[in-house]
C-alpha cells in the first residue's frame, strides 16, 4: 500500500513543531513530528503556513506516493526521539484508513497516543480516532459560515454546515478527554466582535479540555488578504481573555519556534 505524503525539505514527515499549548494544561511542551498527507477537502487560498505550496525556488510542492512501510518507519523514528506523532496535511481526514493504521500501530507497538491537525469537517473520522488521541488541533476559520467558506475556499452554501461540524468536533473530542487546540487565523479585517462571536461559540459547549490559539496571518503573494498588527492582536486577546476567563488563549506570532513567540493568557494574565 502507498499513500500520498508531502515532503519537508527532502524528507517525508521531516517537519517538527512544538505543542506549546500544553503549558496551559500544566504539561511539558512536546515536540510533534508532522505527517503531512497530500490531499485536502478544503482549498484555503493561503495554504499552507508561510505559503508552502511552493518551495524557496518558487517550484510547486507535490505529494509523493510513499510505501506505507516507510511511513510506519517514521513512527518508529519519532517515538525513538520522544516526539509525538501528529497527522496533518493537507488534511488527514482524506486518509481515514491510513490514519487509523498509524494510530493503532503507535498504540500497539509503543503504547503511545497520537495527535492530529484537522479542519473539523469529519465527525466520523474523529470518532474513529478519539480513543487513540492525546490532543488535537481543530480549525475554526471564521465567525460565521460565510467567512469560513471564504477562508477555506469552499462553496458558500457549505459554510454553515462546516461551521457546525467543527464546533461539534471540538465538543466531542473535549468530552472524550482529548485536549483540543482550537486554531483561528486572524487577518487585518478580523474584528474584535468577530473574535468575540467565535469565543462564545467555543465556550457554549464547555471549556474543559479546550484551548484557543489565535494565529497571526502572514501574507502570501497571490492573495490580497492583509495581516493584523501584532499589537492589535495582543490587545484583542487580552480583552477576550478577561471576558472569557476560563478559556486559555494563545497567540501564535511567528513560526520559528521560539518560546517568546507563543503567548498564553488566562483571565487576562499571561501564564
Amino acid at each position: 500500500m502507498k499513500t500520498k505524503i508531502l515532503k519537508y525539505g527532502k524528507k517525508i514527515c521531516g517537519e517538527t513543531r512544538k505543542a506549546d499549548f500544553l503549558r496551559a494544561f500544566e504539561r511539558e511542551v512536546e515536540t510533534t513530528r508532522i505527517f503531512s498527507f497530500g490531499a485536502c477537502n478544503f482549498h484555503c487560498p493561503y495554504c499552507k503556513r508561510d505559503c508552502q505550496l511552493v518551495d524557496t525556488n518558487g517550484n510547486p510542492i507535490r505529494a509523493e506516493e510513499v510505501p506505507f512501510e516507510e511511513v510506519l518507519a517514521v513512527v518508529d523514528d519519532a517515538v525513538a526521539k520522544e516526539q509525538r506523532v501528529r497527522l496533518s496535511g493537507g488534511d488527514p481526514v482524506m486518509f481515514p484508513k491510513e490514519s487509523l493504521a498509524i494510530a493503532k500501530y503507535a498504540i500497539d507497538k509503543y503504547g503511545q497516543k497520537i495527535s492530529i491537525a484537522h479542519n473539523g469537517s469529519g465527525m466520523r473520522y474523529v470518532k474513529s480516532l478519539a480513543p487513540y488521541l492525546d490532543y488535537a488541533a481543530i480549525d475554526l476559520k471564521g465567525h460565521d459560515g460565510e467567512e469560513l467558506a471564504m477562508r477555506a475556499g469552499i462553496p458558500e452554501k457549505t459554510g454553515d454546515k462546516m461551521l457546525k461540524s467543527t464546533l461539534a468536533v471540538q465538543d466531542y473530542l473535549a468530552s472524550q478527554g482529548v485536549l483540543v487546540d482550537v486554531r483561528t487565523p486572524v487577518f487585518d479585517t478580523t474584528t474584535l466582535d468577530n473574535l468575540h462571536s467565535m469565543a462564545e461559540q467555543i465556550v457554549k459547549g464547555g471549556v474543559e479540555n479546550k484551548f484557543w490559539t489565535l494565529r497571526k496571518y502572514n501574507p502570501v503573494r497571490w492573495i490580497d488578504w492583509g495581516t493584523i498588527p501584532q499589537e492589535t492582536l495582543l490587545q484583542y486577546a487580552e480583552i477576550l481573555s478577561k471576558e472569557f476567563p476560563e478559556l486559555p488563549i494563545g497567540l501564535r506570532l511567528k513560526w520559528s519556534g521560539g518560546a517568546k513567540e507563543f503567548i498564553i493568557l488566562k483571565g487576562g494574565k499571561r501564564i
